[in-house]
């Protein structure tokens, strides 16, 4: 008789979890879950954020490399709203690490563009960096985390369908990160238009006369509030049920 137990078919053997907390609950593993890409959003938001107030603000126009980043921050923005809205998933991850892939290389590119010795690189710095080397860590730091995110099983395993069935504050949040987001990627679209008309956009385009510090923080606040009123509205407009995406 052969001692050694009979071989486990392999489509039956257990899964291996890595990042597997057994102590948690579903339910705790998804709020911490939740709670990891509301702060990520909250980061974007302040990066998005920065970028309109350079923009508008202290007149700083953005070249073409430079859309391109503020375009990736978007995408990397848009897998962990969707986890919120929607419900913890690989794919909005994935999203979010294509995105990052996408705004890292054109973040690579422009620090390749001015790698030289001597070249003062383009742009403003922020404590010693240009803001094009802050991107690249952004996006790396995003591409990371979200892998890490994909290695903890219990979140995606939970069966979590989001907060957009249920009225309340963290529905009224995540719909106001969608509309701040939205109305980002507008003001990008709508000022692409006068800076590169239907051509190539030119790659160092002129600085416009900005509305001052002060001003562009005021134009923040504005946007804030719109989109504060957009999420209030919506989230009092939208059915209470679950919505899987």
């Amino acid at each position: 008789m052969d001692p050694r137990p009979p071989a486990i078919p392999h489509d039956q053997r257990p899964r291996s979890r890595v990042l597997t907390m057994p102590s948690m609950s579903p339910e705790r593993a998804v709020f911490f879950s939740r709670i990891i890409n509301i702060v990520a959003l909250l980061g974007l938001l302040l990066v998005l954020a920065g970028s309109l107030h350079l923009q508008f603000g202290i007149g700083e126009q953005p070249c073409p490399l430079c859309l391109v980043q503020r375009s990736g921050m978007i995408g990397l923005a848009v897998g962990p709203l969707m986890n919120l809205m929607w419900g913890i998933r690989a794919r909005h991850y994935a999203i979010s690490i294509l995105a990052a892939f996408a705004g890292g290389a054109g973040s690579v590119r422009q620090i390749l563009l001015h790698i030289q010795p001597g070249d003062p690189g383009y742009g403003p710095e922020f404590l010693g960096w240009h803001l094009y080397t802050w991107a690249l860590v952004t996006f790396a730091v995003g591409a990371v985390g979200c892998a890490a995110l994909l290695m903890w099983q219990t979140p995606l395993d939970a069966g979590d369908t989001g907060v957009m069935g249920k009225r309340g504050p963290m529905r009224a949040a995540s719909l106001f990160v969608a509309a701040f987001v939205t109305i980002d990627l507008l003001i990008i679209a709508i000022s692409v238009i006068p800076e590169c008309g239907l051509g190539m956009c030119p790659d160092d385009p002129p600085n416009i006369s900005g509305v001052g510090d002060m001003g562009g923080w005021i134009a923040l606040l504005v946007v804030a509030l719109v989109s504060a009123v957009i999420a209030f509205v919506l989230d009092r407009k939208l059915p209470e049920k679950p919505i899987r995406a």
